[in-house]
């Protein structure tokens, strides 16, 4: 899509907004009711778990809308690449009632990515949302984002899960379809709609993809589990197994279930293809920095061991059970280079194995994984 243009949306929404309550008089817009409830985390759990920001990925920040502020930094946890921005709608893509030459003085035919048949996006009857362009601040592809990644996206206390669709200009952000803007409550119209403030908050899901892109059914189920495990504190790898007896070292030109382990823990690929390749070199080294780890790009012990290991330091014990237990399991399996079953039940084998874990590491030997024992464990030790 064409920068300049998405500017000037921006800053005819920002006039218009300022007399919202004519404009609502005139168009008779009322917000549609809230849809049926959905499986999956509340919008305050999502909001809660990205409160913070585990680890920046951009380099900078980007604004709002063109002139901004620069406030919003893109940031991921867990699995999961989020930010909290405005909403902008965006109505490009198939032409339609409500998105055409004449709602949307700045419409273009087209997005970034196309439906299956070829054809453009229907921003009128597709949730998907908009990221920047890539550039110096950020690449959204270096973190294994692809058109038809799944996000989920929370407004007030609403969730609507969508699709990456589009591309918008490299120094702003906050975006998404006309579609999305419905379901989420927030006026659709191109021109006046929109929503502004840090009150949406936009979590994609890498390695997770709808396929086709156009399926709305494969996005909510696989943004529902997705953002189940999110919340969870368990890995975000849709299919992709996790649970090995051990965890070998793999490297460029290793082949296998444990790459495609790998590229789904790392991230930086757009799906997990089992082919250890530059791309997945790359995202491992990426991975390493931020942990602290000698940046090779080989996935050994240590690293392994920090990729299984990254989430929620939930502090488990004796008698636990859950998706924080059989992570907790893993992460040992490749520290101590031993088998320890991955049942997501903390019984005497694994309570063993967690001592034996502290008392290598010099730390407190109590069989209590609480957040100093996560912390090693999350820092390849």
């Amino acid at each position: 899509m064409q920068p300049p243009r998405y500017a000037t949306k921006r800053t005819v929404r920002r006039l218009v907004l300022a007399t919202t309550v004519l404009a609502t008089l005139v168009t008779g817009f009322t917000a549609p009711a809230q849809a049926e409830s959905l499986a999956g985390p509340t919008a305050q759990q999502l909001k809660d778990k990205t409160a913070g920001c585990e680890t920046q990925l951009s380099n900078g920040k980007y604004a709002h809308d063109s002139g901004g502020s620069r406030t919003v930094a893109v940031c991921k946890t867990g699995g999961a690449v989020h930010w909290t921005a405005d909403f902008d709608v965006d109505c490009d893509g198939q032409r339609t009632t409500q998105c055409n030459e004449n709602t949307d003085p700045s419409f273009q035919p087209a997005t970034s990515w196309n439906q299956s048949n070829g054809q453009p996006l229907n921003s009128a009857g597709l949730p998907f949302i908009v990221v920047p362009l890539s550039s110096t601040i950020w690449n959204y592809s270096s973190a294994g984002i692809v058109g038809g990644t799944v996000a989920a996206v929370v407004y007030q206390d609403k969730v609507a899960y969508a699709v990456v669709g589009d591309q918008g200009p490299t120094g702003i952000i906050g975006e998404g379809s006309y579609k999305l803007a419905q379901q989420l409550g927030i006026n659709p119209n191109p021109s006046s709609g929109g929503v502004s403030g840090a009150v949406v908050t936009y979590i994609l899901f890498p390695g997770v993809k709808s396929v086709p892109i156009e399926s709305q059914t494969d996005a909510v189920s696989k943004g529902q589990a997705a953002a189940t495990s999110f919340v969870s504190g368990t890995q975000t790898c849709g299919a992709t197994n996790l649970d090995f007896t051990s965890y070998p070292t793999v490297q460029a030109g290793s082949t296998g279930a444990a790459v495609k382990a790998a590229q789904c823990l790392a991230g930086g690929v757009s799906e997990p293809s089992g082919i250890f390749d530059a791309a997945t070199t790359d995202a491992v080294k990426a991975f390493q920095t931020r942990v602290g780890l000698t940046s090779d790009g080989v996935v050994g012990t240590a690293t392994w061991t920090a990729l299984l290991a990254a989430g929620d330091k939930t502090t488990v014990s004796s008698g636990s059970t859950g998706t924080a237990v059989s992570r907790l399991q893993r992460s040992l399996t490749a520290a101590l280079g031993r088998t320890v079953a991955i049942d997501g039940q903390f019984g005497p084998v694994t309570d063993t194995a967690a001592r034996d874990y502290q008392r290598t590491r010099q730390l407190v030997v109590d069989g209590v994984v609480g957040p100093a024992t996560w912390t090693a464990l999350q820092s390849g030790h």
